[in-house]
């Protein structure tokens, strides 16, 4: 019988156990509440990935944008037309989860994957497979790249758009030329596990890759056809 995919969207507490020292408890590091995607990245071939073919994470960003689009955005000209994913990784982007931090910029969130059979085509609406790859976690050893993007502000009476698409009604993204909200919307941090990794891993954030996140963490298991992933970390959008 075909498994269809499940992604189970668990909110484990918009508070969380983050370590938080003296100085950024302060109010005057309080932040307005942001909404927050969790994206699934997920390589099902990773011995065909590009970005880092000798390591033991093999996969990158290249090989769901391709170098000519990740150079257009460098230079300060992003021209999506340029977005070439490497499709020899089997490569798929799926929505996780999604929720709302607290003052402070905290969040932890939750969220589970299971595999299809082989060669089944998956029925996902754009918000939930923003590249538009059709497919799902087919194989439970693949490379897991956790990606956490921040839409802004939260809107109280608007949530649910918010924190279930990729680019929402409120959100702006200059590197897609995507121009409908006040928001700004960028992938913020990120959390790598290679192929059959479990357990516990650093948080990086996109704008500084060389060192872990301050007080985030990020955990992966395994579970035969299933992975389930918890992510924390802090997003601070300063009051205006």
């Amino acid at each position: 019988m075909m498994k269809n995919v499940l992604i189970a969207l668990v909110l484990a507490g918009l508070g969380s156990s983050l370590t938080v020292d003296v100085a950024e408890a302060d109010s005057k590091h309080w932040s307005w509440p942001s909404a927050v995607t969790v994206w699934w990245v997920i390589f099902n071939d990773p011995n065909k990935c590009h970005g880092n073919p000798g390591d033991y994470v093999k996969c990158s960003n290249i090989d769901i944008f391709g170098e000519a689009f990740l150079a257009s955005v460098q230079n300060g000209a992003p021209d999506p037309s340029l977005i070439a994913p490497n499709l020899a990784a089997k490569p798929a982007v799926l929505y996780a989860t999604g929720g709302v931090t607290d003052w402070r910029g905290r969040i932890r969130l939750s969220a589970s994957i299971y595999a299809t059979e082989r060669g089944s085509e998956l029925l996902l609406p754009p918000g939930a497979d923003p590249m538009g790859f059709g497919r799902s976690l087919t194989n439970p050893r693949a490379e897991i790249h956790l990606v956490v993007r921040d839409h802004g502000k939260a809107n109280r009476r608007d949530l649910l758009p918010q924190i279930t698409n990729f680019l929402d009604p409120y959100c702006s993204d200059p590197n897609l030329l995507y121009f409908s909200g006040p928001n700004v919307c960028a992938d913020t941090h990120f959390a790598v596990f290679g192929p059959r990794e479990s357990g516990s891993k650093d948080v990086y954030a996109f704008a500084d890759p060389s060192r872990p996140v301050r007080g985030a963490q990020a955990y992966l298991l395994r579970e035969g056809d299933v992975i389930r992933a918890v992510i924390e970390t802090r997003i601070r959008n300063k009051r205006r």
